[in-house]
């Protein structure tokens, strides 16, 4: 490997975004992968992490540096067997690998941005300062933004970690004669040090986006992101085709209890002109191969016209469109929809978050209503728009009244597929700082990750919520599946195999194929999916429960099919 002299060697790494025990001992009811050597293991999310390719692309822009980035999501994906007793050895395992080693990097930037990644990002630095001991070792994301103080209490290894965007603070530092003293004085730099000394530390943001060049793709394996195990799962052909990331703007004026996105990128909207937005699109097809354009920006409506104008550009470049952030309801208005359904949007992410006015308005704090809910729900099922809902339970203030309301009305909209989340509180969000004054936390506040419930109220207990959103899963996606409900066979059939592909021997999602193939006249599958279902529920007490507390009936359905056609 070629190595300049003098020039700085930067080494971004991305933590895994599962924990350990998650990702060797799945939950029975989450998804999970077959490794080659037969063992089980966690679905690793594979998102492209834009923000080390933002600062790659900026710092050479100005200054001349060699960079370099390991995601260890791929690399876990790609692994073909996992026989490591812990992350921590798999971490030294790879860092040693002379592929990396021989880099030797003067600085190392590790990005986070989500609560199950945060053990990981200590156990990366730590390998860090033991493999490479003269490299300065820096944190950066969404995680340490939020939660540097317990961070810094937790470990020794950082030398600094970067409050907010790191282009800017990171191109002063790499600039600086004395980086040592540079982050003990930058309000953009927090250190344990000036954690001491109580300072306060402030944001250095870009204003005009476009500074930023063409962020810098050919740092990652992009083949790697084409496994991602995710996205797969989705029912719109549109998400199949090779999708990458971009943002066109930063920032969000809304202060929903459960976000802490304002944290990292302030509440201001910062935008990428068009023109800019359109220029990256065409570099990302031509140069990557890139057919869907996702759209991670954390409030795309917040300009209506901006938002119609860059769907309008990108779908004339033949690109796919999707949103996994989903877009304000408030904002989707029939015409945008038409507009959405017209360049050939199959599918939308609904951040509904709650089926509870009282939830919405008193608890959550957001712009929402659910008479919009109904409208829009209505709009996109009549204009050929899968729906994919995004619920919300557990929160301060929430109580065991306003779930089942909110479950009651969820099951009158008619929405294609929920995704029923346990509410998180994320360091730096206002439920984050109501559960510590309460004293609400039963879990450490790290291990929270939007399927494990860490909180209990005077209104509920962990347990509860816990339960609760399973059932609720089951409830509105099987038993009251809408597909079904309306005849639209073939749609359901659809979401009930996406399911499998996530878990093959899930009893409730093959009973329900069986009965969609039976509707559609596919005796065989039928009576395949019905026996599937028999034999992957037989005693097994999980899916018992569920099968007698719904009164689902997958032990009758094989014998009830048969005698019907004898």
């Amino acid at each position: 490997m070629h190595l300049t002299l003098g020039v700085e060697r930067i080494l971004f790494i991305t933590p895994p975004n599962i924990t350990f025990d998650e990702f060797v001992s799945p939950a029975p009811n989450v998804k999970h992968v077959n490794k080659a050597n037969g063992r089980i293991v966690g679905s690793v999310i594979t998102d492209i992490p834009l923000g080390p390719l933002s600062l790659s692309a900026y710092i050479k822009k100005h200054i001349p540096v060699e960079t370099r980035l390991i995601d260890f999501n791929v690399a876990l994906n790609r692994e073909d067997s996992f026989g490591f007793s812990s992350f921590r050895d798999y971490f030294l395992s790879f860092l040693r690998d002379p592929g990396t080693s021989s880099f030797r990097p003067t600085i190392i930037g590790i990005s986070a941005q989500f609560a199950p990644s945060c053990q990981n990002f200590m156990d990366i630095a730590e390998c860090c300062k033991q493999l490479f001991p003269d490299a300065l070792l820096l944190g950066g994301g969404n995680l340490p933004t939020t939660g540097y103080r317990q961070i810094l209490q937790d470990t020794d290894a950082f030398d600094g970690i970067c409050y907010g965007e790191g282009e800017k603070p990171m191109l002063a530092l790499l600039q600086a004669a004395d980086k040592l003293s540079y982050l003990k004085e930058s309000p953009s730099w927090v250190t344990r040090e000036k954690l001491l000394q109580e300072h306060e530390f402030r944001h250095d943001f870009i204003v005009e986006l476009d500074e930023i060049p063409f962020l810098d793709y050919d740092l990652l394996d992009i083949d790697g992101y084409d496994i991602n195990p995710t996205m797969h799962y989705y029912t719109s052909e549109n998400a199949l085709r090779k999708g990458i990331p971009m943002m066109t703007s930063r920032g969000c004026p809304f202060r929903c209890i459960f976000c802490a996105a304002h944290r990292t990128h302030g509440r201001e909207m910062r935008y990428h002109s068009v023109a800019r937005v359109a220029e990256d699109a065409r570099k990302l097809k031509t140069v990557f191969g890139a057919q869907t354009i996702i759209l991670l920006d954390d409030h795309f409506m917040s300009n209506s016209k901006r938002a119609y104008e860059i769907v309008d550009t990108l779908s004339s470049m033949d690109l796919s469109l999707f949103f996994p952030n989903a877009l304000a309801l408030y904002a989707l208005d029939r015409r945008f929809l038409e507009l959405l359904a017209r360049v050939g949007v199959t599918q939308l992410i609904l951040a509904v978050e709650s089926g509870s006015d009282r939830v919405l308005k008193h608890v959550m704090h957001k712009p929402l209503k659910l008479d919009i809910v109904r409208r829009v729900a209505s709009d996109c099922r009549e204009l050929g728009i899968y729906t994919d809902c995004n619920i919300l339970i557990g929160l301060p203030g929430e109580t065991q009244k306003d779930i089942t309301d909110a479950r009651e009305f969820l099951k009158t909209i008619h929405a294609d597929w929920f995704r029923i989340n346990v509410a998180t509180p994320l360091a730096g969000s206002e439920m984050y700082d109501i559960c510590e004054e309460k004293k609400y936390f039963k879990d450490k506040p790290v291990l929270g990750n939007y399927k494990k419930a860490i909180i209990e109220t005077e209104d509920f207990t962990a347990a509860y919520i816990q339960e609760t959103s399973y059932l609720m899963n089951i409830e509105l996606n099987f038993v009251h599946n809408a597909n079904i409900k309306l005849g639209r066979y073939d749609t359901a059939l659809e979401s009930f195999n996406n399911v499998l592909k996530a878990k093959h021997d899930h009893p409730v999602a093959l009973y329900c194929s069986g009965v969609c193939y039976q509707k559609l006249g596919n005796h065989d599958m039928s009576l395949k999916s019905f026996r599937l279902a028999e034999n992957y529920a037989r005693n097994n007490d999980f899916w018992i429960k569920i099968i007698r507390l719904f009164d689902i009936p997958i032990f009758q359905a094989t014998e009830t099919m048969e005698l019907a056609h004898e």
